[in-house]
């Protein structure tokens, strides 16, 4: 996983920079949320997709919640045509947007990500946890929860009804999620960051073990670079979690990212339904502020990254 990390991270070098000039008249220090939502493994659609919007924490929750409930009752998927509100909204100040494609073909990287391989990340990740309790010792009781955690994970994948490629879905979500905050935190530093993501099958999975993968993965990074292990603070959100936030507008507005992307064909550029293209032309197209990664196998093994710059009109 580590080579897929330093391959995003060099992807990264143009949008970091988009990033931090689009969020630049805002001081370091501050609260962010990033919302996630996913298209993975719909037969009807072209790409499977991760979508990460970085938005700040620039008012109440209640008041986000109401914003976009107004404007977008319902997702893309339940809409006949994009709600011009929440395109708007996606496209201001307070927003910045990352979203992974993997091509289809791929069964998420199958040949890349093996049960090997995962396994071995696993194992690399319970090492780093028993250092982590050694060297923070204030937080021993956190991590020793979080080995637990790996350890069910590793049980299973030695199990012969494992499911592997949901495996595979945890491992990318972890991957992809970090590399948003690591490039949030360099650019803007925050003191809290807060991940709110849709549920979906990867966080039922061993009590919620990608936003421990995540979390893992940013820090480790943060240490071998000299910064500290203990900021940002983390939270994780996911609706129902805590009995009381259900998220369901925030998550709409990665749910447009998401589900746009997974509908557009490539290199056609085209869609299965005309309520997409608006939203790809006001946000890929002419946005400055709405970043695509599409990570493909490599014919003979290995993966490449890149980042799409989509310029073309769609045809329809």
């Amino acid at each position: 996983m580590f080579e897929l990390i330093n391959l995003l991270d060099t992807v990264y070098r143009t949008i970091s920079a988009d990033l931090e000039a689009w969020f630049e008249q805002f001081p370091q220090g501050v609260a962010w949320n990033v919302i996630s939502d996913y298209c993975i493994g719909d037969l009807k659609k072209s790409n499977d997709t991760f979508a990460f919007a970085i938005v700040l924490n620039h008012d109440t929750q209640a008041n986000i919640a109401e914003y976009i409930a107004a404007v977008a009752p319902s997702d893309i998927k339940g809409s006949r045509s994009a709600s011009e509100g929440l395109v708007a909204y996606l496209g201001s100040p307070v927003v910045f947007s990352v979203t992974y494609l993997v091509e289809k073909k791929s069964k998420l990287l199958r040949d890349y990500i093996t049960d090997d391989n995962i396994r071995g990340a696993l194992g690399d990740m319970r090492e780093v946890v028993s250092q982590m309790v050694a060297m923070i010792p204030e937080r021993s009781s956190h991590y020793r929860e979080v080995d637990k955690r790996l350890s069910s994970f590793q049980t299973e994948m030695k199990r012969r009804a494992r499911n592997s490629n949901l495996a595979r879905q945890i491992l990318l979500c972890a991957a992809f999620a970090s590399i948003v905050c690591r490039h949030l935190a360099v650019k803007k530093k925050p003191k809290f960051i807060r991940w709110i993501s849709d549920r979906d099958a990867m966080f039922d999975k061993h009590d919620k073990v990608a936003f421990d993968l995540a979390f893992l993965y940013f820090h480790l990074h943060r240490m071998m670079n000299g910064h500290d292990a203990l900021e940002p603070q983390f939270l994780f959100g996911l609706p129902g979690w805590d009995g009381k936030n259900e998220y369901a507008e925030f998550i709409r507005a990665a749910d447009y990212l998401a589900g746009t992307l997974a509908d557009i064909k490539l290199p056609e550029m085209t869609f299965s339904h005309a309520k997409f293209e608006p939203v790809f032309h006001s946000l890929f197209v002419n946005g400055p502020n709405a970043a695509i990664v599409e990570v493909l196998a490599r014919d003979g093994g290995g993966l490449t990254a890149r980042r799409l710059v989509p310029t073309a009109p769609v045809i329809t």
